[in-house]
């Protein structure tokens, strides 16, 4: 009769999706009444429980379909469900489907023959799922996973683990045994001993096992045995008999040292060879055993005879791949163990015996060397390249070069290059903040193991500073083809570090602003060069605004903003320049005149737009009078003119 738990447990999700803003939001997790973990028994219904959230500020329709399959070889076994809901704004809830993997849907193929096989024991995990989510308004959002997940379980009897201590002894010693059961139904197993693995069996007393669905320990302490024996035998005997199991065996001495592995460190693929020195009173099996990266577990490589009973004998182990998966990474390790010759059971480990494993060799997707930045020191507004020689078993990957500013925690990325076969790869052009002075740290990405970190370059901090020349000028509102009223804008940039520590190019751009208006580009942008020291735009800068006051000015130095400069101060404007015939070859020249300050205007005029005279009939004009009109009667024809306007009158008028 089967006892079932009142348990119910809620799984880790598998698949978590996580919305940008008024999205939907979805994950995923299992539940089985009376089970308490991992695998679930395949008799009964499994609660697939799919935590919907509506992030949107409204009510939202959903159609929800889930399609499962217990094998992910053989996508026609599955089943579909469907059902719709509707959550109100900003809510979220549950939508569960229970499934029942007996169903016909899913009882075929390989899966079918597991689940009817008495006979095998094994944990199914090919489980898959996929899950549509239909909103009403919006995207689709689909939750799937093809990792094996839920495991399941037949109602079967499973034992793992099984242990004497101490693994040597004689017929004078006591023995602790164990073993570990799983178990979809109570039972009561039983330890058995014999000097022979076809016995005869001798009953060494039962222990219950309680923990329906879980894994449990059942031990036996104080046990003798007596017999003779070079090699005792065990088993355990429940619903299910296990194998005969080797041990204790009858003491036998062995030293050993110098466990070596070489090299240190190798891709996936990549052949190690382990060592180590042995001596014993008897000849053994030395067995080599290396964690796997790839399935996460020690495994039994090779077993090396040692045959000169007394004598030290250096063994050794070449070829040993502790991955082989390519894209494998991590830390492995290894231990010994040892055995009467023939045995599968070990007389002991030198993990037992010194609690602990060997260390290494590290498993490495990917190598960096010779690791480079140039300039190795510069400005702030100089462009770096930096490279990097890679080694891998990959045939392509991308690799994410990031950096961290002087003072700085956060770690920014400068752009992915690509490793296709090439070892040296390249980031170029990459730019720092404006404010940054000391030295940066960087460090190459593709996976998340921990990177090695590397300086350089060294940053000191330039200084820029700008100039504009008339510091106080007219403006010209309208376009116009001539060079008058034009401003001289100049940088100039210190401490940028001469041609031998910079050799990269310096781009530098100007912007310009009138008061209550927004930044705009004038001019071209050019190259910037440390023997010529100043860079220069010659320019009208504004020619769609009208205003009085101080303008401001700053640069773009390859991107990265300058302070922002004030000037040129605008105090005076004129605008529609115009004539009226008075008389055949006789003109009246108009202009409309707006000033801060106290000036004097003039005619002037060229016969070639760039040689000009001025007529010599000033025209006052008192400081913030608003728009005026100034005229010059009664002139001549000219083939070009303007307006010359003064601050400080001429000496003579």
């Amino acid at each position: 009769m089967y006892r079932i738990s009142a348990i119910v447990l809620s799984l880790l999700a598998i698949v978590v999706l996580t919305p940008a803003l008024g999205q939907t939001e979805a994950s995923m997790s299992f539940q089985q009444v009376s089970t308490a973990s991992l695998p679930y028994n395949v008799n009964q219904p499994i609660a697939y429980k799919i935590h919907l959230t509506n992030a949107m500020n409204s009510p939202m329709r959903y159609s929800v379909e889930l399609e499962v399959g217990p094998d992910f070889t053989d996508y026609t076994a599955s089943k579909r469900y469907t059902t719709d809901i509707s959550l109100t704004a900003r809510s979220a809830q549950d939508v569960v489907f229970d499934v029942n993997f007996r169903s016909p849907e899913m009882s075929r193929g390989a899966f079918g023959r597991w689940s009817t096989d008495d006979n095998d024991t094994s944990i199914w995990e090919k489980g898959w799922y996929r899950v549509l989510i239909t909103p009403l308004v919006g995207s689709p959002v689909t939750l799937e996973s093809y990792d094996g997940e839920p495991s399941l379980i037949k109602m079967v009897t499973v034992y793992r683990s099984p242990e004497v201590s101490p693994k040597m002894g004689t017929d004078a010693d006591l023995y602790s045994y164990r073993i570990e059961v799983f178990s979809s139904a109570d039972d009561a197993v039983t330890l058995q001993v014999a000097p022979e693995a076809i016995g005869p069996w001798k009953d060494c007393g039962s222990r219950n096992y309680t923990n329906i669905g879980g894994w449990q320990t059942l031990r036996w302490e104080n046990v003798s045995l007596d017999f003779d024996f070079l090699k005792g035998w065990y088993r355990f005997v429940g619903r299910k008999q296990t194998e005969a199991f080797e041990g204790p065996f009858w003491p036998v001495e062995y030293e050993y040292s110098n466990a070596t592995v070489a090299p240190k460190d190798g891709f996936s693929g990549s052949p190690f060879t382990y060592s180590l020195d042995f001596r014993g009173s008897k000849n053994l099996d030395v067995g080599l055993n290396i964690w796997d990266v790839d399935q996460n577990l020690f495994k039994l490589v090779e077993k090396k005879r040692y045959g000169n009973a007394t004598v030290w004998q250096r063994l050794v182990w070449t070829g040993v791949m502790p991955s082989e998966a390519i894209g494998s990474e991590g830390a492995s390790s290894y231990y010994f163990s040892f055995y009467y010759p023939g045995s599968e059971s070990p007389l002991g480990t030198s993990r037992e015996e010194e609690g602990k494993v060997n260390l290494g060799p590290e498993i490495v997707l990917i190598k960096y060397e010779n690791s480079t930045v140039s300039p190795e020191r510069g400005s702030a507004v100089a462009r770096y390249t930096y490279a990097v020689d890679v080694s891998t078993a990959l045939p392509v990957c991308d690799i994410e070069l990031q950096t961290s500013e002087p003072g700085s925690g956060i770690w920014r990325s400068q752009g992915i290059a690509t490793y296709n076969g090439d070892p040296r790869i390249t980031w170029k052009d990459v730019a720092f903040g404006g404010d940054v002075a000391g030295n940066v740290s960087y460090r190459f990405i593709r996976v998340a193991s921990p990177p090695t970190v590397y300086q350089g370059p060294t940053i000191f901090k330039e200084s820029i500073t700008g100039n504009v020349t008339p510091a106080r000028g007219v403006m010209q509102v309208f376009p116009d083809s001539n060079n008058l009223n034009r401003y001289v804008y100049t940088i100039h940039i210190e401490n940028l570090g001469n041609d031998s520590e910079y050799k990269g190019e310096i781009w530098v751009e100007l912007l310009v602003k009138a008061p209550n208006s927004v930044w705009k580009a004038v001019g071209e942008r050019k190259q910037y060069s440390t023997s010529n020291g100043n860079v220069s735009w010659v320019l009208k800068p504004f020619t769609d605004v009208e205003f009085l006051g101080p303008a401001e000015y700053k640069f773009l130095v390859n991107g990265v903003e300058t302070a922002v400069f004030s000037g040129p101060e605008i105090v005076a404007m004129y605008k529609n320049l115009d004539y009226e015939d008075v008389s055949p070859g006789r003109y009246n020249y108009v202009a409309w005149v707006n000033g801060s300050v106290d000036m004097i205007a003039d005619l002037i005029y060229s016969t070639d737009n760039e040689n000009w005279k001025n007529l010599e009939d000033w025209k006052r004009y008192t400081g913030g009078s608003g728009w005026t009109r100034l005229a010059w009667e009664d002139k001549p024809g000219y083939r070009f003119y303007e307006v010359d306007i003064r601050f400080e009158e001429p000496v003579g008028i």
